[in-house]
């Protein structure tokens, strides 16, 4: 029996150290300039590379080859596999432009989505509404730009979500405290009045970008939309952050002292089949919806409440994750928590294909420094977290540096591995040097006038960011601040949420701050190709700037290695679109459709592993797409089906 312990707890250890380490970190990049650079979502793209996208205020600098527009402009990244760069662009006016997501769609391109202010006067856009409006960028598979729309009223209206619909159109979300818009000409523009501050707003568009139907949410105080999920029924369910009583279209008064999980299901035109408030007595953040392959819901998100209700379980340490699960219809069916600091953030969750969920967030220690000792493991650093569909742990990965690593997506790559990104600062170090050799600082000593000027811009547009961000949030504040007694507010402050400190980024619980992102706006060391060399702190190799993007690849030791096709088609069969994958690299080379009795019905030249091919004018049934380049030739079969 002794000898049957012992032997238990070999096994017990085994697969307790298991769940840490089957993760391997492949390689891990920085991308950046000088200044601040904040990432906000990566896709996936079925050529086994990935897309990663956010904003940026740096100029030409670091690894940034673009000069930029304005203040804070949207820009991506188009990246190969192992994380080096195909292309990068930027997109935006003279105003702030903050990028909030970025998705694939099915042609082979991409829909930027975020939010511009109203300094974006550039005669060939769109004009803006007023304060800050939603900013949609169609793209081709290269960037380039294929439409736009902007949509807002006279106020703040802060996009926060996109998802594809199943028609090819688009659902998008966000918070507004804008009225209803007196010229109703505009089809764009804002058609319902609030009910109180800040109300969910969420339209539905086309395939380009035209509004079918719009729809305003709220009660009488703040109400942040975080997540929209399309449903299997055809419709959404919406959630976010609310602290309204029963009021406007809210039917349930809060449970805490601060704010609940507000959850709606709509149907396909938008109109509400039923609605939660999900809460224990303190303040509870939701931040995404997914639903699950059985047609349920999870509801993921950050909590300081303790077991009250409807929450079943004590928070173990100042915030933590908490997922809440429901049927179809709401009904709950299992709750948890996940403890790992004093501050845990949950930012991203993904419903995978073996009905597991990834989780991505971070853990904030208290007044987190820049320079982090060797006990701090798993504080200010990002959290990767795998769980069964019961919501039991699988595996866990913290990957950090010595400065503060805020996750704001974790997904799974085509080649069954993982990429985590988000923004990192850099660590601080006097000794960092730039690509010449010479101390961070003017190589020469001095500041030219040129540089002078360009610090001067620079500090600007961070006073003048500062000042439009601080006008979206402060009636929500003010709101939030009526509602709270001194317990609650406590927990606000110590989340960033007073008037005092830096405001966030976004109005949501991601404690993104302003101070921390931006800097000081200094910007001596200017030399456009300059890069500072980081010592190797944690799991960080190199930093650029302020802030930068930095992704990390996970390889899963648990799963096979997936073998690349030479060729193939995704999606296949296809209705509009597929996208020819080519698996090898190569120069030039012609593609050519033809169909099964020989015909040729399209031929152009390629130069891209990705081939959106347009079968929209094409009959059902079978075609043959051949791929013929100065490396080798390959053919795929594709399907053409019926659109639903």
């Amino acid at each position: 029996m002794h000898n049957h312990l012992k032997i238990f707890l070999v096994f017990a250890v085994f697969f307790a150290m298991q769940k840490t380490v089957a993760q391997d970190i492949q390689w891990d990049k920085s991308y950046g300039g000088q200044q601040a650079d904040i990432l906000t979502d990566v896709v996936a793209t079925p050529d086994y590379g990935f897309l990663v996208g956010g904003s940026s205020l740096s100029r030409k600098s670091g690894n940034k080859s673009d000069i930029g527009h304005g203040d804070l402009d949207y820009w991506i990244w188009k990246m190969k596999e192992n994380g080096d760069p195909e292309w990068q662009k930027s997109y935006g006016g003279p105003g702030a432009d903050f990028l909030q997501t970025a998705k694939l769609t099915t042609d082979g391109g991409f829909i930027l989505a975020g939010t511009s202010d109203a300094a974006n006067t550039n005669p060939e856009a769109q004009k803006s509404f007023g304060g800050n409006d939603f900013w949609i960028l169609k793209l081709d598979a290269k960037g380039n730009v294929e439409w736009e729309q902007r949509f807002g009223g006279v106020g703040q209206d802060d996009l926060v979500t996109l998802q594809l619909t199943r028609d090819g159109g688009y659902i998008i979300g966000g918070s507004s405290d804008s009225p209803a818009a007196e010229n109703t000409t505009n089809p764009n523009s804002k058609q319902q009045d609030n009910a109180g501050n800040m109300d969910y707003w969420v339209l539905k568009l086309d395939r380009k970008g035209a509004i079918q139907w719009q729809k305003t949410f709220g009660g009488n105080y703040a109400d942040l939309l975080r997540s929209i999920t399309p449903t299997t029924d055809g419709g959404f369910v919406v959630g976010g952050y609310s602290n309204s009583t029963q009021s406007g279209s809210k039917t349930n008064g809060n449970y805490g002292e601060g704010g609940d999980f507000w959850v709606l299901k709509l149907n396909s035109d938008g109109t509400i089949l039923w609605q939660q408030t999900i809460g224990g007595d303190h303040d509870d953040q939701l931040t995404c919806v997914v639903q699950t392959q059985d047609g349920g819901l999870v509801f993921g998100g950050n909590s300081n409440s303790n077991a009250s209700n409807s929450k079943s379980q004590n928070t173990s340490d100042g915030t933590d994750f908490w997922l809440y699960r429901t049927d179809k219809d709401g009904n709950p069916l299992w709750q948890k928590t996940y403890n790992y600091g004093a501050v845990d953030i949950l930012t991203s969750m993904v419903v995978n294909a073996d009905q597991s969920i990834l989780l991505g967030g971070y853990s904030l220690t208290p007044n987190a420094s820049k320079q982090k000792s060797n006990n701090t493991d798993g504080q200010d650093d990002y959290i990767a977290l795998k769980i069964s569909d019961k919501g039991d742990v699988l595996w866990e990965r913290k990957v950090g540096s010595k400065g503060v690593d805020m996750l704001r997506k974790v997904i799974e790559t085509r080649d069954g591995g993982y990429l985590m990104a988000g923004t990192s600062t850099p660590v601080n170090d006097n000794d960092n040097v730039n690509s010449n050799g010479n101390n961070s600082g003017s190589s020469n000593g001095n500041i030219s006038g040129f540089e002078q000027t360009e610090n001067q811009q620079l500090k600007n547009a961070k006073d003048q960011l500062n000042a439009e961000l601080q006008k979206q949030v402060a009636a929500t504040n003010a709101a939030i601040k009526n509602n709270l007694d001194a317990a609650s507010q406590k927990t606000k402050d110590f989340l960033g949420l007073k008037d005092d400190l830096p405001i966030k980024l976004t109005p949501n619980a991601n404690a993104l701050q302003l101070g921390d992102l931006l800097g000081s706006g200094d910007t001596q060391n200017n030399n456009a190709q300059a890069s500072k060399t980081l010592p190797r702190s944690g799991d960080k190799s190199v930093g650029y700037g302020n802030t930068d993007f930095w992704v990390v690849k996970l390889r899963d030791r648990t799963k096979p290695t997936k073998e690349k096709a030479l060729i193939e088609a995704v999606p296949n069969p296809a209705t509009t679109f597929t996208n020819i994958i080519v698996g090898f690299e190569y120069t030039t080379g012609t593609a050519t459709v033809v169909d099964l009795a020989g015909h040729t019905l399209a031929s152009f030249a390629v130069s891209s592993r990705t081939i959106p091919i347009d079968l929209s004018n094409y009959t059902e049934g079978i075609y043959i797409v051949n791929v013929t380049t100065n490396v080798g030739n390959e053919s795929v079969k594709v399907i053409k089906g019926i659109k639903n």
